[in-house]
Order: C-alpha cells, then structure tokens, then sequence
C-alpha cells in the first residue's frame, strides 16, 4: 500500500476555496420608497464558483452608518437567514416575504431612511454583501 504525502495541484478537493460569491440585487432598487404595511419584493442572483451556503437579509434604520440593531421608539429592524442546497453555485431567489410593519412595539413605526443589505455565503465561509438604501414613508401618508 503507497501512501503519499504531496498534495494534488488538479484536486479540487485540495484548492481552498478563497473567492468571494456575487450577488445580483434587482429588488427592492436604491432609493425606493415604501409604505408601512407594504411587502418588501426580494429579488436576487447569488453564484459561486464552488459552492453556494446561505444568505441573509438585514434591513435596518440608518442611524448614520453605526450598523447597531435598533427597535426603539418605532425603529424598525429585520433580520432573517436562509441556507441554500448542497451542490448549487448559482441561485435565483424572488419573494415577498418580507412585510413592513405598522407600529414597533405600540409605536408608529419610524419613517425615514432604512438599510436594506444582503450577504451571502458560500460553503467555504467568504461572504459578500450588497446594501441597498430603502425609505419607509411617514404612515400618516397612507391612502385607500
């Protein structure tokens, strides 16, 4: 029995896996404005050159680029994680899933600015993400 110590260059097993996954964020769009009560339509194209793992979505008050979770005073925050899989390097996602809420803990939720930002994984563990800036209008602006 021969047993070898060297490392096969042509063994895909043996390359690490040091490429970052690209995400195609077509929805929601920059700059788009919402009202409370309104579903947030996710669209995306997520692809690896190995293999895909998972992504998630984080949306957040733009508290002036702190990152920090907010849920005070009718801040509205979000975060969510899905896995995708095994075997796939290239995922179209479309839903809408996401529902903007009305009121945060009792209060009218805060209009204004909001991060909406996307990371993906792959199944080595680099991560990409993409943000997005999304308005949530004043609620009061509502109409039937």
């Amino acid at each position: 029995m021969a047993i070898s110590c060297s490392k096969d260059k042509d063994d895909p097993k043996q390359e690490k896996d040091t490429v970052k996954p690209q995400i195609t964020l077509t929805s929601p769009v920059s700059g788009v404005v919402l009202n409370p009560g309104d579903d947030i339509d996710f669209d995306a194209v997520f692809v690896d050159d190995k293999e895909l793992g998972g992504y998630k979505i984080d949306i957040h008050f733009n508290d002036g680029h702190e990152h920090k979770s907010l849920n005070d005073q009718g801040k509205w925050s979000y975060q969510k994680s899905w896995a995708f899989d095994p075997g796939n390097t290239e995922i179209h996602r479309m839903h809408n899933l996401i529902i903007i809420p009305t009121e945060v803990d009792g209060s009218p939720i805060f209009a204004g600015e909001y991060h909406f930002l996307v990371y993906c994984t792959d199944k080595a563990g680099n991560e990409e993400f993409v943000a997005h800036d999304i308005v949530i209008s004043e609620l009061s602006g509502l109409s039937d």
